[in-house]
């Protein structure tokens, strides 16, 4: 076995030879989790989660480099569970089977490596990297309609309070000069993963308080739909006084960003409200 403290342990080639062997069995997976990556804008912001994981795992270097355990054989069996797994999901076609199986291979390798200390102190940001992995198309596709329809709902309800007449068919909104279709880039699915996934990576960061982590996954949907109402709403109050140009391109852009700035920031806030409320620093 290897400990943390042994000259081997920081070694180029070791770190080599674990990199080649997480990539021969999780290559083909790997490049397929990239293009998802760059052409499908729902998981886009995955691409940032193996970035996030390493910084979570810089700053707790220090506690990983004064363990001083011996790895555990245990760990082997628990890496060849996760190229059991990665078998299976070649089978299924799952990613999300295969994520899991990165996952338990990495936890397996860290454990007989370096031992159940470092594997505590790695275990909640390596975990982190399940977020990484899209969700099934019938997933995203059924919360996606729900999300769309209570926007539409909620949005048409505002609408009506500011004085504009509205009338409602699903997720088209029947103003007298114009019909705004609330499609799914306006449900908040988008968002909302990407706003969870920054919520359990902000919970684990900032705070040791569960109920404190808890909330910041909680808020976030909400944070995501009322982002995207705000979006409608705007869309809604332009296209009663100009019409057509509602359907500028160059507007839904700078709504998409906006929405996920609105959330981000939300996001931020609500998480400097509850250490000010709890009077948690880091």
């Amino acid at each position: 076995m290897v400990s943390p403290n042994h000259p081997e342990a920081g070694s180029p080639i070791m770190w080599i030879t674990l990199g080649v062997a997480l990539i021969l069995p999780f290559g083909a997976f790997l490049t397929g989790l990239v293009k998802v990556w760059l052409h499908d804008p729902e998981f886009s912001y995955g691409i940032l989660i193996p970035v996030l994981v390493a910084y979570l795992l810089w700053r707790r270097r220090e506690q990983l480099r004064t363990q001083v355990s011996t790895g555990r054989a245990s760990g082997l069996a628990l890496a060849f569970v996760g190229c059991g797994l990665q078998v299976f999901s070649g089978l299924s076609g799952s990613l999300l089977v295969s994520g899991a199986a990165v996952v338990v291979t990495i936890l397996g390798t860290i454990l007989y490596l370096w031992g159940p200390d470092s594997l505590r102190i790695a275990l909640v940001p390596v975990a982190l990297l399940i977020l990484m992995i899209p969700l099934p198309t019938y997933v995203v596709g059924e919360l996606s309609w729900h999300l769309q329809g209570l926007a539409s709902t909620i949005s048409t309800a505002i609408l009506r309070f500011l004085g504009i007449a509205v009338l409602q068919e699903g997720n088209l909104l029947k103003l007298p000069n114009y019909v705004l279709e609330v499609k799914q880039a306006c449900s908040g699915s988008r968002s909302l993963f990407a706003l969870i996934a920054l919520a359990l990576v902000l919970g684990f960061r900032a705070t040791r308080k569960w109920w404190i982590r808890v909330l910041l996954v909680g808020v976030a949907p909400v944070l995501a739909v009322g982002a995207n109402i705000v979006r409608i709403v705007g869309t809604g109050l332009i296209a009663r006084r100009w019409g057509a140009l509602a359907a500028d391109e160059s507007l839904h852009l700078v709504w998409g960003i906006l929405v996920f700035v609105i959330g981000v920031l939300g996001l931020l806030g609500f998480q400097r409200f509850l250490r000010w409320v709890t009077n948690e620093y880091a």
